[in-house]
């Protein structure tokens, strides 16, 4: 193990030895430079998307944004329609009351036994 060690200092050393004295690999220089090239450009095409999405997503809040405002101005405007009604109703002293009703005849002998108990307590 110890000698795996040695073996990988010496090897760093080296490296920068000779980076110090100007006798680096050029290869590795061009291939920094090469992958700067290529970098960049995916950089600045990754970054105009970014603005393209964003301005989409933007636009598509802010038709929501206005879809929801005409909703709520829409159901606010049937309301006070509705209000107005009610109100213009009372106004002329008329009281109305809406709903589901069904006509229920009497019978005979309950009517017989109203007339009855109205005929007892008098």
């Amino acid at each position: 193990m110890n000698e795996i060690w040695k073996i990988i200092v010496k090897k760093a050393s080296e490296f920068q030895g000779m980076h110090k004295q100007g006798r680096g690999n050029t290869s590795l220089i061009t291939k920094r430079w090469a992958t700067y090239l290529i970098l960049i450009p995916i950089l600045i095409l990754l970054s105009l998307f970014g603005v393209f999405f964003f301005a989409a997503f933007l636009a598509l809040f802010a038709i929501t944004a206005v879809g929801f405002s005409i909703r709520f101005w829409w159901l606010k405007r049937n309301i006070n329609k509705s209000e107005n009604l009610v109100n213009s109703l009372n106004k002329e002293g008329k009281e109305t009351v809406e709903g589901e009703y069904t006509v229920v005849d009497e019978d005979d002998q309950v009517v017989k036994e109203r007339a009855r108990r109205s005929g007892a307590n008098n």
